[in-house]
C-alpha cells in the first residue's frame, strides 16, 4: 500500500509503507529552515498543497466523477466498468480511502506554512500567505466533512452527529481523532474561511485561492449548514461574473476562463487525466459512465450545456451519450488532462438563489437565477417563478449546471432524499442495460464513507463512520 508524503515544495513524492495513516508528513527543522527562508518558499509550499489537492482520489477526477454515485449517470457496459462498487453503493473499509489521504495531505501541508509565518516580516504577504492556507485548509475540510459525515441540513439531529478531525497542526505524531460534532466541525470551517477572507489578497489568480473564492466557498458553506442569510451575505461579496453564453464551451476546454472563480491548473507535467473516470478513447469515444437517459432528457434543445458537456456518437456500432465535460484541453496532449474547475460564479449565483427562495425573497431569487439561465438558454425567456415552482427551477438549474462535478451526490444528501434513478438503459435513446442497483435510501449509512481499514489500524484514535462496522 501507499503513504503519500507531500514535501514543502511543489512535488508530491509518494514512497512504499507498511502505513497508511493521514498525518504522514515527515519534517524537520533544517528542511523547514531552508524551505521558508525566502518569500518564494511559502508560496511553492502553497504550491505544494495544490498539487496535492489535484491528486487522482481528489480533485485529479475523483471529485469530479463522485456523480457516479448519484441519478445522474448510468454505467456504460462497453466500457472498463471502474468504480461499478461505488456505483452500486457497495463499498466498506476495504473499498480504499476516497480522497481522504490527499485532502489531509494538502492540510497538513499548509499547517506546515502556519506554523512557519512567524519567520516572515509583517505587512500584506504574510497576511496573503496565511489567509490562503487557512482559505486551503477550509476547503479541504469541507470536501471530507460532506462526505464522511453527515451535512447539518440532512435531518434534525445531522449537528449532533460524528464528525470528522479537524487538523490545525502539522505534527507528524499526532493521532486524529474524530472528536467534534458535525456542527463544531462546520463551525472551524466557518472560523477558518472568514479569517482567511480578512487576510487574503482580492486576486491571487485563476489557480490561487483570492477573497472571490474564499466568499464563494463560505456561501456553500453556509448553505449546507442551513443559514440561509449568511449564504446570501457571503454569495454577494463575490465579484465574479457568470460566464457568457458564447464563452462557455471554452470554460471547458481551456480555451476561456470566463466565469471561473478557482481551478487547479492540470498540464502535461502534472499530467492529472480528470476526464478517464468518464472515458478513453478507442475508435470513437469508449465511455465508462453516460447520462442516465431520463437526466440526459431534461437538457432542452437551446441549451448550450446540452453540446458542452455531451456529445451523442457512436462506439462500437452502438449509440451513446457520452460526457465530454472534462474529454479534452487546448493546451494539454493527453486526452482528459484539463485544468480541475471548483469553483464557478454560476454555483455562487445559484447558491444564492436556493438561499434567497429559502427565506421567502422570491424576486431577488429569481433575478439570481436568471443571471443563470439567461447565459445558458438561446432565445432566453423567464419562467417568472414564484414558491415553490421557483425552488424547484433553481434545483433543477442547479442540478444541470453542477452535471458531472460530482454535486449531485451531497445535493441528494444535505436534502436527506433518496437516490432513485431511472429504468433507462445505457444507450443514446434510453434502450440497453439499466443499473444494476436502482434506489439508496434516505438515511442509509452509505452516504457517508468509510474509514479506511488501514488508517483504522495505525491510527487508535480513528473510529468507523456508523454503520459499517
Amino acid at each position: 500500500m501507499k503513504k503519500y508524503i507531500l514535501t514543502i515544495l511543489v512535488l508530491v513524492v509518494a514512497i512504499t509503507s507498511c502505513d497508511n495513516r493521514l498525518d504522514t508528513f515527515p519534517t524537520s527543522t533544517v528542511a523547514a529552515e531552508e524551505a521558508f527562508a525566502t518569500n518564494g518558499g511559502f508560496t511553492n509550499a502553497l504550491n505544494g498543497a495544490y498539487v496535492e489537492m489535484l491528486g487522482g482520489a481528489y480533485y485529479g477526477g475523483a471529485m469530479q466523477s463522485r456523480d457516479v454515485m448519484s441519478d445522474n449517470l448510468l454505467i456504460s457496459r462497453e466500457g472498463r466498468l471502474s468504480q461499478q462498487a461505488r456505483h452500486d453503493w457497495n463499498y466498506d473499509q476495504n473499498s480504499g480511502s476516497f480522497h481522504m489521504l490527499d485532502a489531509y495531505g494538502a492540510i497538513r501541508n499548509v499547517n506546515t506554512v502556519l506554523a512557519n509565518t512567524d519567520k516572515l516580516d509583517a505587512g500584506s504577504f504574510k497576511n496573503n500567505i496565511m489567509g490562503e492556507a487557512m482559505a486551503i485548509r477550509a476547503l479541504a475540510h469541507f470536501d471530507v466533512i460532506k462526505y464522511y459525515g453527515e451535512i447539518p441540513t440532512q435531518s434534525g439531529g445531522s449537528n449532533a452527529t460524528l464528525g470528522m478531525p479537524y487538523i490545525t497542526i502539522a505534527d507528524i505524531n499526532d493521532f486524529p481523532a474524530r472528536d467534534l460534532t458535525v456542527g463544531e466541525f462546520y463551525q472551524k470551517i466557518v472560523d477558518d474561511l472568514k479569517m482567511a477572507a480578512s487576510l487574503i489578497n482580492t486576486s491571487n489568480g485563476t489557480f490561487r485561492m483570492g477573497k472571490d473564492a474564499v466568499n464563494g466557498v463560505l456561501a456553500n458553506v453556509y448553505l449546507h449548514m442551513g443559514n440561509m442569510p449568511g449564504a446570501v451575505t457571503a454569495a454577494n461579496k463575490v465579484s465574479a461574473s457568470v460566464a457568457p453564453r458564447a464563452n462557455f464551451t471554452g470554460v471547458w476546454d481551456d480555451s476561456d476562463r470566463s466565469g471561473v472563480i478557482f481551478a487547479i491548473r492540470n498540464d502535461d507535467l502534472t499530467n492529472r487525466t480528470l476526464g478517464v473516470p468518464y472515458n478513453q478513447t478507442a475508435n470513437g469515444i469508449k465511455s465508462e459512465y453516460v447520462p442516465d437517459f431520463a437526466f440526459y432528457s431534461l437538457f432542452q434543445s437551446n441549451d448550450i450545456r446540452t453540446t458542452a458537456y455531451m456529445e451523442t456518437s457512436i462506439f462500437g456500432g452502438a449509440n451513446y451519450n457520452h460526457v465530454i465535460k472534462w474529454y479534452n484541453s487546448v493546451s494539454t496532449t493527453a486526452l482528459g488532462n484539463v485544468d480541475a474547475k471548483i469553483l464557478r460564479a454560476s454555483e455562487v449565483m445559484l447558491i444564492k438563489a436556493e438561499a434567497l427562495a429559502a427565506q421567502n425573497q422570491d424576486g431577488p431569487a429569481l433575478t439570481a437565477l436568471d443571471a443563470v439561465r439567461s447565459q445558458r438558454y438561446s432565445g432566453f425567456a423567464s419562467g417568472g417563478e414564484t414558491g415553490q415552482a421557483l425552488k424547484d427551477a433553481i434545483q433543477l438549474e442547479r442540478r444541470l449546471e453542477l452535471a458531472f462535478e460530482g454535486a449531485r451526490f451531497t445535493d441528494l444528501k444535505r436534502f436527506g432524499m433518496t437516490i432513485t434513478r431511472s429504468t433507462s438503459g445505457h444507450l443514446a435513446d434510453g434502450t440497453g442495460v439499466p443499473a444494476d442497483v436502482m434506489t439508496l435510501p434516505a438515511g442509509d449509512h452509505r452516504f457517508n464513507f468509510p474509514i479506511d481499514i488501514r488508517e483504522l489500524n495505525s491510527n487508535p484514535n480513528m473510529v468507523q463512520s456508523p454503520g459499517y462496522n
